[in-house]
């Protein structure tokens, strides 16, 4: 089963995680100048196979204002790890953290620190959920 990395693009903080069946919330990371360098130590450290980004899609199918932004973004990042790059439609991924977070009762300190990499979880579920569906790569 191959492991994969989760993650939650945003303009300044990138939610991460990781998993094979059952992913996990893992870290949220600024987005700065050493992005790419920190995720791909990451991928060597977690025996990573496959990216997966969340790309915002709405119910009408068309793409949120990020897209550009986050297929520049997963460019880079494959040029950096050379590894395969999907992205899962998302929608209010970052909305839905945000209330199970509030249900787990988790103070707000730690919903600024956990959002991010809680909503990298769900993206990586719903695609491992949906995987047999999605085998096509997007870079």
């Amino acid at each position: 089963m191959k492991m994969y990395l989760g993650i939650d693009f945003g303009t300044k903080k990138i939610g991460l995680a990781v998993g094979k069946k059952i992913p996990y919330d893992l870290v949220t990371i600024a987005n700065n100048d050493k992005v790419f360098e920190k995720i791909a130590t990451l991928c060597k450290q977690e025996k990573i196979e496959r990216i997966v980004i969340g790309m915002p899609i709405f119910e009408s199918g068309d793409q949120g204002t990020l897209s550009l932004e986050i297929e520049k973004f997963a460019e880079k990042l494959k040029a950096k790890t050379a590894l395969p790059i999907y992205f899962e439609a998302e929608n209010l991924t970052t909305q839905t953290a945000l209330d199970l977070l509030k249900e787990e009762g988790a103070t707000p300190d730690e919903i600024e620190n956990k959002v991010d990499q809680t909503a990298a979880r769900l993206i990586l579920e719903q695609y491992i959920a949906n995987e047999e569906e999605t085998l096509q790569e997007a870079l």
